[in-house]
């Protein structure tokens, strides 16, 4: 992400962070625009990781239920964690101060991806940073036509990586609350008709199912990890 000037003020970060979550909470896939303003949120918590509290590569944009109701300054890690830069006593100037802060806290404009997984994936965070790492390399569905409910599960075969992130994200995300599951189900059920439809139709409805499947794989819908998830179990090609 480049965010040149914003540093020491995540607001004026929002607006991108919104656009490249495509204006969804980057934890629950949820319109932010119909339930709530986002949040600017830090993925490590700036209570615990001080010197991460300006740095835009730790922000990401989330709904105000999954940052403040749930995650707030929870951070579960297994393992190795993160630990804060040595400070000296008195700050130096110049070149020094610039070295100093370089040390501490990413440069966002010149910052790789491949260089913040080299430095921060030595912890070994329990949550996805769904900015950093995919979810739906991840993450499983289940539904219940019952209660028409979609959870959030480990998928079948789970590596431990992949049950320590779904359960830290149903826990500390609040991924399983009901009003998520029920709202999942509605895409789902509208997903399920449209692959019946792509699968048995004639010509004219298959074409037209399979436009409107890969609609609601697109990036920008809601609840995208789970229907490319149901989708690829119905052997539709994304």
């Amino acid at each position: 992400m480049e965010f040149e000037g914003t540093i020491g003020d995540w607001k004026k970060a929002k607006d991108t962070l919104k656009a490249e979550s495509f204006g969804k909470c980057a934890y629950c896939e949820s319109d932010t625009e119909k339930v709530a303003h986002g949040d600017v949120e830090h993925f490590r918590p700036k209570s615990i990781y001080w010197w991460l509290a300006l740095c835009v590569d730790n922000y990401n944009f989330s709904c105000q239920l999954c940052n403040q109701t749930y995650k707030s300054d929870e951070f579960p890690v297994t393992g190795v964690t993160l630990k804060g830069p040595r400070v000296p006593a008195e700050l130096p100037a110049g070149a020094a101060l610039r070295k100093l802060i370089a040390g501490i806290c990413p440069d966002p404009v010149s910052a790789t991806d491949v260089e913040l997984l080299t430095k921060w994936f030595k912890e070994d965070a329990d949550l996805p940073n769904p900015y950093l790492e995919d979810p739906e390399t991840l993450f499983g569905w289940a539904v219940s036509e019952v209660n028409q409910e979609v959870h959030l599960v480990a998928p079948i075969g789970a590596k431990p990586r992949a049950k320590r992130a779904v359960n830290a994200a149903v826990q500390y995300l609040g991924l399983n609350r009901e009003t998520l599951t029920r709202s999942r189900f509605v895409i789902y059920d509208e997903l399920q008709f449209t692959l019946y439809v792509w699968q048995n139709g004639k010509t004219a409805s298959k074409k037209r199912a399979e436009r409107q499947v890969q609609k609601m794989c697109g990036n920008g819908r809601q609840y995208v990890g789970m229907s490319r998830y149901f989708a690829r179990e119905a052997g539709f090609p994304i």
